[in-house]
């Protein structure tokens, strides 16, 4: 091949997902807390309803719609209170007409019940006896069976980033264990004969080695396992007979330094030498000399010397390399914006947080509202992040950028 014939971004994807097709890592059960940041190795369905009874997300009295249709303040409805559902038992009790029952949060309802009413819009008349002081819609202040997760219902695909709020959703639907992918086993060599270790006194032309802790840090952070660092000279015996070891408990090697066209830039003559390269030359500012090769199957990476564009290309490449070991469906970023698809309002004087979901078109990114009913933990687990709406807003208009803080 030509060297330092530069790639395009796109053309280094294209290589590496054609190159290493087959490296998808093997699957593992894993308690469930442990399953936090890693990648689902299997479709989860639903095996049962969430809620599994339908249950009141307040605290109040069941009642029919009829009973309180067009009550206020003023002309309050009247009904004989029945009983109480008790929590963390099933209710026997069944609402007829003119009739009520008291519901605590996350009790179940009785049969027959057609809304809640908040206990702060009513009055107990002596024993058995109350005053609604308001109206309410169908199933108000309830959620009722599957509203959160229906059964057999796909909650989320191999790939998926398992987040806290989904390790919620997993623990709502009876899981104690997750299958995930392996971690990928990263081993990161720094070439240079000028490179000396962390904690050594530099000597003049001596430089204390930065890459090999910014850059297993960086790979730990990404949900790579470290499994060696070494140093090596410039030689290339010494490269080669580094890479061969440090290979075999490894799933991808990184090097750094010893990747341009100088006299002593060995990494991309011993890659040529015990496998294959693909590309020596990276259209990117740092970067440029980045290299990409394969050894027994595995993908080798020469990085910069330079720390900074080390860093900016080794976390562009560990995304790449994440989706052929796990198939990764998300991506981890912290906050992103886009265009909001929706208005949306917000209570003035008071923070609003919004949950959004953001999709992607040939533009860029669209931002969507999500709504649910209070307890939902799909609210979360269906969403990408959130909007902060500061206390002095009445809301937020379709068609303005928005900046959205990701789960």
């Amino acid at each position: 091949m030509e060297l330092l014939k530069v790639k395009s971004v796109d053309e280094m994807k294209e290589m590496v997902l054609t190159a290493f097709k087959n490296n998808l890592l093997d699957s593992e059960k894993v308690d469930l807390l442990e399953g936090l940041n890693r990648y689902l190795a299997k479709d989860v369905i639903a095996g049962m309803d969430v809620p599994h009874f339908n249950r009141s997300v307040v605290d109040g009295y069941a009642v029919k719609l009829s009973d309180v249709q067009g009550a206020s303040e003023s002309i309050p409805g009247f009904l004989k209170i029945t009983g109480e559902a008790k929590m963390g038992q099933e209710t026997k009790l069944s609402l007829n007409q003119g009739e009520t029952v008291y519901v605590p949060t996350g009790g179940m309802v009785p049969a027959g019940t057609e809304a809640m009413i908040m206990i702060e819009y009513t009055e107990k008349m002596g024993q058995s006896e109350l005053a609604v002081y308001t109206s309410a819609g169908l199933h108000e202040n309830m959620m009722l069976i599957g509203d959160d997760i229906s059964k057999n219902q796909l909650v989320f695909k191999k790939g998926h980033l398992l987040r806290p709020q989904d390790i919620g959703a997993l623990s709502a639907l009876g899981y104690t264990e997750a299958l995930v992918y392996k971690r990928p086993r990263i081993a990161i060599i720094s070439t240079g004969d000028e490179v000396i270790r962390p904690g050594q006194t530099p000597k003049a032309g001596e430089i204390i080695d930065i890459n090999t802790p910014a850059l297993s840090a960086l790979a730990v952070s990404r949900g790579f396992d470290l499994v060696k660092t070494d140093y090596v000279h410039d030689s290339y015996v010494e490269i080669r007979d580094k890479i061969t070891d440090m290979l075999v408990d490894s799933d991808l090697l990184v090097l750094s330094g010893g990747s341009s066209m100088g006299e002593k830039d060995y990494t991309v003559k011993v890659i040529e030498e015990l496998g294959e390269v693909y590309l020596h030359g990276l259209a990117v500012k740092p970067g440029k000399p980045t290299i990409l090769g394969k050894i027994d199957d595995k993908p080798v990476v020469g990085l910069p010397g330079q720390p900074a564009a080390a860093i900016m290309v080794f976390t562009m490449v560990s995304d790449l390399m994440q989706d052929i070991f796990y198939e990764k469906k998300d991506e981890a970023l912290k906050k992103t914006s886009g265009i909001l698809m929706e208005n949306i309002h917000a209570a003035p004087g008071r923070r609003t947080f919004q949950t959004v979901k953001i999709k992607k078109n040939g533009q860029g990114l669209e931002v969507w509202p999500t709504y649910g009913k209070s307890g939902m933990i799909t609210l979360l687990s269906d969403s990408h992040g959130y909007l902060d709406i500061s206390e002095d807003m009445e809301g937020l208009n379709a068609g303005q950028a928005v900046e959205v803080n990701l789960f």
